[in-house]
């Protein structure tokens, strides 16, 4: 009888089973390694929980119990010292027992210790109020300085009233001003001091009489310049009035016109002016009666000063600082070639050139400051404001005093 054939079938089936068996074999052994980490790890944790049983134990038995009583010892008395009787007896019976030192600081030990703190305090505020007293911002009143350089040291309250006081006085004393070395000596303390401690100008009022016969200040007087008047010499100038004055009132003529003024000019003229200031001295009717007037003249609007054609010079001025250069220049370069080189007469020509500058600068430099020259010319229309009160008073004394009794009527022309 002959051996059956494998079929494919077969090989097939075998190989499945086969597999199956490793593959089951490795899950088997991978369980059983789990489990026995397992039983590891749970052995390793008893083992901690014990330990840690273990050492509480053992540290709850070397505290101590909390409701045992300790042993403390007593703290022993400490000894008073005895009180020493005072070195010195009392002056009067009256008088208080002073408490001994060594009984003080037994019943306050920090009382010695607070008197010397406080005696540091007022040394040291001592030396600081001593400090601003001869600073040199604010100077020492030498009306205070005695009651404030000494200072109380004793304690108590009264002590510090004192204390208190002296800084008050002595704060009083430095910012007072006064006369002499008294105060700050800056530039504004002194004007300060100068302008204070004056009081309140006060200026009476008065009645003026005879007003009618009376110019007073700040009357305007027009006139007509006669001569020109020329800024590079001072001179004398007149002018004639063209308008009558009248008095306060308005009713006397004062000043008729075609009187006369006559004052001086002032011929120091800066760069850049270009008005002549003007003062008017006397005035002189056509009657023969002057008063003096003293005013400064203006022109038709009231400015200050005389208003003319202004020279500046300014031709001359430039000429000579051309000049000046040109003689500079032509002395250092005459007869000097690209190609010359430095040497002796390069030297003289420098040397010739430096004196020709300097000879000229101190010839001609007094030309290049020449003030400008204003001329006002004649005919020109000027105010003359009244400086002062013009009193007319004694050229009427006949009619003040016929208007004053009323003996008749006066007739004003």
């Amino acid at each position: 009888m002959s051996a059956p054939t494998k079929l494919p079938e077969d090989d097939r089936e075998a190989a499945v089973r086969e597999w199956e068996k490793q593959t089951h074999a490795s899950l088997v052994v991978g369980d059983r390694k789990k489990r026995i980490s397992g039983v590891a790890i749970v052995a390793l944790a008893l083992a901690a929980l014990c330990a840690v049983w273990y050492w509480k134990q053992s540290a709850s038995e070397g505290r101590p119990v909390a409701n045992a009583e300790l042993d403390i010892p007593e703290r022993k008395p400490v000894p008073k010292l005895k009180a020493r009787e005072p070195a010195i007896a009392p002056a009067t019976a009256s008088a208080p027992t002073p408490t001994p030192a060594s009984a003080t600081h037994a019943d306050d030990p920090m009382r010695a210790q607070r008197e010397q703190m406080e005696m540091q305090r007022r040394e040291q505020e001592r030396r600081i109020l001593e400090a601003r007293m001869k600073s040199a911002i604010i100077a020492p009143n030498t009306n205070n300085q005695a009651a404030t350089s000494v200072l109380p040291v004793s304690g108590g309250d009264d002590g510090a009233a004192n204390s208190d006081t002296g800084r008050r006085q002595a704060s009083a004393g430095m910012l007072a001003g006064g006369n002499g070395e008294r105060g700050a000596q800056d530039s504004n303390s002194r004007f300060a001091r100068a302008v204070s401690g004056n009081g309140v100008a006060v200026s009476q009022a008065n009645q003026i009489d005879n007003l009618p016969y009376k110019v007073l200040q700040g009357k305007t007087i027009e006139a007509v310049l006669e001569p020109r008047a020329i800024s590079d010499l001072p001179g004398m100038v007149c002018a004639t009035v063209q308008r009558d004055v009248y008095g306060a009132q308005g009713r006397n003529v004062l000043v008729p016109w075609g009187s006369r003024v006559c004052g001086m000019y002032n011929a120091d003229v800066r760069k850049g002016q270009d008005r002549l200031f003007v003062v008017w001295n006397m005035l002189r009717r056509p009657d023969g009666v002057q008063v003096a007037i003293d005013s400064a003249g203006a022109d038709q609007l009231g400015t200050a000063g005389m208003g003319g054609i202004v020279n500046t010079h300014f031709a001359e001025i430039f000429g000579m600082s051309a000049l000046l250069s040109i003689i500079g220049a032509g002395a250092s370069n005459a007869g000097v070639s690209s190609s010359d080189q430095y040497n002796s007469a390069a030297y003289y020509r420098q040397s010739v050139q430096q004196a020709a500058a300097q000879t000229s600068q101190q010839v001609l430099a007094p030309y290049i400051n020449i003030p400008p020259t204003i001329t006002v010319p004649a005919g020109s229309r000027v105010r003359i404001y009244v400086n002062q009160d013009l009193d007319f008073t004694p050229l009427y004394k006949e009619e003040i005093e016929t208007s004053q009794h009323g003996d008749g009527v006066t007739f004003i022309q």
